[in-house]
C-alpha cells in the first residue's frame, strides 16, 4: 500500500511521464518539479524502478475506479461506450507516445502487467456492453458478443503492445477511427438515430 507521501508524488509524477516520456525524466527533474531535494525524495521512493511501478500501479488503479464509477452511474449502452470514449480521448490527447513507448522497452514487466490487466477489462466490459445495448435494442442482434469483444479489445491493445510506428499509432485520431468502426459495426437503425441525436463529437470531442 502507498504512503501518504508516495501518494502524492505519484500524481505528479504520472503527469510528468505522460508528457514527457519515462526515460528523459531524470530523478532529478522529479525533485526540482517537486520542489524538494533529492535526498528527500529517496526517502520516499528507493529509486526510479520503484517510482515507475507506483505510477503504472497507480494507472490501474484509476482505471479501475473509473470502471466502478461508470458503473454505479447505471446508464445506456450507448451513453456509456460515450463517456468511455471520451475518458480514453482525453488521455490520449494527454498523452505522449513515448510514456509507453519507453515502458515497453525498459519497463517490459510493468508494461505486460498493465496491457494483461487492460485486456482482461476491456473484453469483459465490451462484452458486457454489447449484451446491454442488444436488450436495449440498439445493437444488432445477430452480434456474437465474446467474439466481437476479443476482436476489439486486441485491436486497441494492439497500439500498446509494438513500439513500431508507435507515434502514429498511440493518437487521439487512430483511436477515434477504431471507435467509429466498432460503434458503427453494431449499432441497428434504432441505435444509429439516438447516435445522431446525441451529437457525438460536438459533445464528446
Amino acid at each position: 500500500m502507498m504512503s501518504k507521501e508516495q501518494k502524492k508524488l505519484i500524481e505528479k509524477v504520472s503527469a510528468l511521464y505522460l508528457t514527457y516520456g519515462i526515460k528523459s525524466v531524470t530523478m532529478d527533474d522529479v525533485a526540482k518539479h517537486l520542489g524538494i531535494s533529492k535526498k528527500t525524495l529517496y526517502t520516499i521512493v528507493k529509486d526510479k524502478d520503484q517510482l515507475v511501478k507506483l505510477v503504472v500501479d497507480n494507472q490501474i488503479e484509476i482505471h479501475k475506479k473509473q470502471d466502478k464509477e461508470l458503473k454505479k452511474k447505471k446508464i445506456g449502452a450507448l451513453e456509456e461506450m460515450l463517456v468511455v470514449y471520451k475518458w480514453v480521448s482525453e488521455l490520449l490527447r494527454n498523452m505522449n507516445p513515448g510514456y509507453q513507448y519507453d515502458l515497453n522497452k525498459y519497463y517490459p514487466d510493468l508494461s505486460l502487467k498493465f496491457i494483461n490487466f487492460k485486456e482482461k477489462q476491456l473484453y469483459n466490459n465490451i462484452k458486457e456492453n454489447l449484451i446491454k445495448g442488444k436488450k436495449e435494442g440498439l445493437y444488432r442482434q445477430e452480434i456474437k458478443e465474446e467474439i466481437i469483444a476479443q476482436m476489439n479489445s486486441e485491436r486497441n491493445l494492439s497500439m500498446f503492445r509494438n513500439n513500431e510506428n508507435m507515434q502514429s499509432w498511440i493518437t487521439h485520431d487512430s483511436f477515434q477511427e477504431i471507435f467509429l468502426y466498432h460503434i458503427h459495426a453494431i449499432l441497428n437503425d434504432k441505435g444509429r438515430q439516438l447516435l445522431k441525436q446525441i451529437d457525438l463529437f460536438n459533445n464528446n470531442n
